[in-house]
């Protein structure tokens, strides 16, 4: 093999090399951050990321209202939900968690994110509305990075009827 051909080959293994210990790095960083995050004593207010002009979610006592930034609005009854999904997309420089909640009988979804007003609200709200809902599948979606990483973390089960449930009383 001639010089210029050691080169490209030696180039192009430097590339895959560098791609790979970046993608590990990456998802490494990420890992280590959202941990920190996690285990950190300060209160971070994750409302922070939501913005209204993305749009606005509301989980009512009867519905899922969800209005889009453009001012389309949709309302899913509790009572219609057949599955919640859980997944990420890759928005190049960071990632968007996303659920979408799918409608009984249909290959329809209602999807919210993140970064819709009142998504944090909703997270709370989620175990009240839909029996045995749990939110331990957050870090499972959040890392690693870049990647959808969907799941189905909410399923009806077949026998179950939901009666929607008001928010407890505060005392």
């Amino acid at each position: 093999m001639n010089a210029l051909g050691t080169a490209v080959v030696a180039g192009i293994i430097l590339l895959l090399v560098s791609v790979l210990i970046d993608r590990v790095r990456v998802a490494f960083q990420a890992r280590r951050s959202v941990e920190k995050i996690l285990k950190s004593k300060t209160k971070h207010d994750p409302r922070a990321l939501e913005n209204p002009k993305y749009g606005t979610v509301i989980g009512g006592t009867d519905c899922l209202r969800i209005t889009s930034g453009k001012g389309d609005s949709s309302e899913l009854p509790w009572s219609e939900v057949e599955e919640v999904h859980a997944y990420k997309r890759d928005l190049f420089a960071t990632d968007l968690i996303c659920l979408g909640f799918k409608k009984s009988g249909r290959e329809e979804y209602h999807e919210i994110h993140e970064e819709r007003a009142g998504y944090h609200d909703l997270l709370k709200v989620l175990p009240s509305r839909l029996p045995k809902f749990a939110l331990d599948w957050i870090f499972a979606v959040a890392v690693p990075a870049f990647e959808a990483n969907h799941q189905i973390i909410w399923k009806r089960s077949p026998n179950q009827t939901l009666q929607a449930t008001a928010a407890p009383p505060r005392s």
